[in-house]
């Protein structure tokens, strides 16, 4: 059977905050081990985790089967651990014997659920109960099941619609009684049954190496090339938070319009758009802006098995970029861009110097897209350049407070420069320097990073600012520190400083009013207004790159508009608009396509028409 992978979200971009899934604990367990057991490394401790809860709730239906699934699936987790150390050809051995296990028993207990409700028509409600278990254990296969073989998927949608007719109705105070039809569900019952046990039953095994995910053994149409959808697993949260924060740009607030600044327009389009990436990322609609909202941290971004902790990816993994995987776990924090033009070096320990080699890592080797068009760079740097911290009244430009902080503040600031023997005579304010942005642009190993071996030296970080840090949290590389006041209290802990709890209040004002910054959050949830003013910002680029005969450029340019109009109309406050949203997103891709085609005309025309729509209908700004 062919396999290829059709990578997207469940669901997909087409609103701006997603509402996490409500599925049954058998079936969220059992979609994340198919997601874990696909990594490199393995996060074997969540696995087991939820090996665990599959078992658990098996008990609740089946305790005899839950009792051999445990048995069975023990060992192979405890085989897994990176401990044993296993042979390559066997851990996928072991990953593929989990997997398959996890399936046959969940087939099960979803046939236990059809058998018991068929045994409770006489009782409607423990009836129906049965049936919408089994029901949620259906979403378990249902999404390969529509990918490999639709014919079938769509059969077996009309079981489950004559099933909960066949339930019959037990009426409102004996009015309205429907009996149930024990011949009709049974007959459905033994369909989805038979189907269950031939796909997934005893015989089930993983169709291709490393593919963990429920495809049907047998379909209608087997020489149908099959598109196999890899999702995100539960607990995955891609949203960017509300209200939005609020981002500075030199130029604007200089009153310059980005429209008439043509290199840092593309860059802010390349900065939304994941069309620059590469797969997975690329139909995830992940961007640099998911991660980096208006190029601050996005705290809730998380996705189970390549993060730690809310805030926090590991970006050297097998699952965005199988080519630059390190081989071990290693999230880190997702660091705010603001001020980057002062904070070299990049990457959270300082590997990158240049500006441009980071954002070339990032696309390449963090996201697996193509090497980027040396244009598209230039406008990345040009636009990441304009990023500026917060405005802070609080701190004059030497980096001293000024008159108008607090005296708590001011205490903590002479306990930041205050240099202590237990730190080699340093103060924080040797790396954080007050008169250079709060860092000193070097390496430095605090304690925070576990070395490869004992003695080793490859635990030194860079020097993080402390300028707009109040809202950046969670702290540390890792994201292992949740306020700056935990921060404070590691290093008096670390080190044994010997702050007493006045000063540690103090020192974390003197921190929080150095990090804190004038109107740090937009004061709306209604963004439509400003994502369309940014999107014309984007389509200004259109002259400039047809003339250097950028037609990639372009083709993104238009893919990135029309996909961002979609993902946020859904925020329109007049719904009698959202016509007119689709009709701007439609020219973007009738754009593109005649782009494609060669037809420049059409292509102009394209573009002056969604101008006109856009500058025609003020009340969508």
């Amino acid at each position: 059977m062919a396999l290829c992978l059709a990578i997207f979200c469940d669901h997909p971009a087409t609103a701006h905050i997603v509402p996490p899934e409500e599925l049954h604990p058998i079936t969220e367990s059992y979609r994340r081990l198919g997601f874990f057991l696909q990594l490199r490394p393995l996060p074997s401790s969540e696995v087991a985790r939820d090996v665990e809860r599959i078992a658990a709730e098996l008990e609740a239906l089946d305790a005899e089967r839950a009792s051999a699934f445990a048995r069975a699936a023990r060992p192979l987790v405890e085989s897994l651990d990176p401990a044993t150390e296993l042979e390559p050809n066997e851990q996928l051995t072991a990953r593929r014997a989990l997997f398959e296990l996890a399936t046959r028993a969940l087939a099960a207990a979803l046939e236990t659920q059809l058998a018991d409700a068929r045994a409770s028509l006489a009782d409607y409600g423990a009836a129906r109960r049965s049936l919408d278990l089994a029901r949620q254990l259906w979403e378990a296969f249902e999404v390969e099941i529509r990918a490999a073989d639709p014919q079938t998927f769509v059969e077996l949608g009309r079981c489950w619609l004559e099933l909960s007719s066949a339930l019959g109705h037990p009426g409102v105070l004996g009015v309205g009684v429907v009996a149930p039809d024990s011949a009709a569900f049974a007959e459905d019952a033994d369909e989805l049954a038979r189907y269950l046990r031939i796909n997934f039953g005893e015989a089930y095994r993983v169709a291709e190496a490393g593919t963990f995910a429920p495809v049907p053994r047998q379909r209608s149409d087997p020489e149908r090339a099959v598109e196999l959808p890899i999702r995100l697993p539960p607990g995955a949260n891609l949203n960017k938070q509300l209200p939005r924060p609020r981002q500075v740009l030199n130029m604007a607030t200089r009153g310059v319009d980005e429209r008439e600044t043509t290199l840092i327009a593309l860059g802010d389009m390349g900065f939304d758009s994941s069309f620059i990436f590469g797969e997975p990322a690329r139909s995830l609609a992940l961007s640099c802006n998911t991660c980096h909202n208006k190029s601050i941290t996005n705290p809730g971004f998380f996705i189970p098995g390549l993060s730690s902790r809310p805030g926090g990816l590991d970006v050297s993994s097998s699952f965005f970029a199988p080519h630059a995987n390190n081989g071990h776990f290693d999230p880190i924090d997702i660091p705010d861009l603001r001020g980057i033009r002062f904070t070299a070096p990049y990457g959270r320990n300082g590997r990158f110097d240049s500006l441009r080699e980071f954002i070339r890592n990032v696309i390449v080797n963090e996201f697996n897209g193509p090497e980027p068009d040396p244009t598209l760079l230039d406008g990345l740097i040009a636009y990441m350049l304009e990023f500026d911290f917060l405005p802070n009244p609080l701190l004059g430009a030497d980096g001293r407070l000024t008159d108008a902080a607090s005296a708590a503040a001011k205490a903590g600031e002479e306990i930041f420069n205050r240099e202590f023997e237990q730190m080699g005579g340093h103060s924080c304010a040797s790396c954080h320097l007050p008169s250079d942005h709060f860092l000193d642009r070097r390496r430095h190993d605090i304690g925070t990073v576990a070395g490869a071996e004992e003695n080793s030296r490859d635990g030194a970080l860079d020097t993080p600012t402390l300028l707009s840090s109040l809202y950046t949290a969670p702290y540390f590389a890792d994201g292992s520190q949740p306020t700056l006041r935990s921060v404070n209290e590691w290093f008096n802990d670390h080190y044994e400083l010997g702050l007493g709890e006045t000063e540690l209040e103090q020192l974390t004002a003197y921190v929080e009013t150095v990090g804190s910054g004038v109107d740090a959050y937009e004061d709306t949830l209604h963004t439509l207004e400003a994502e369309l003013e940014e999107f014309s910002f984007f389509l200004s680029t259109y002259e400039f790159l047809k003339q250097r005969q950028h037609s990639e450029l372009i083709a993104i340019t238009f893919k990135t508009i029309a996909l961002e109009i979609r993902a946020h109309k859904w925020d329109v406050q007049d719904p009698s608009q959202m016509p007119t949203l689709d009709h701007m997103a439609s020219l973007m891709d009738a754009a593109g396509e005649a782009l494609q085609q060669g037809d420049w005309a059409a292509v102009d025309a394209g573009v002056q028409e969604y101008r006109r729509v856009y500058a025609e209908n003020p009340q969508l700004r």
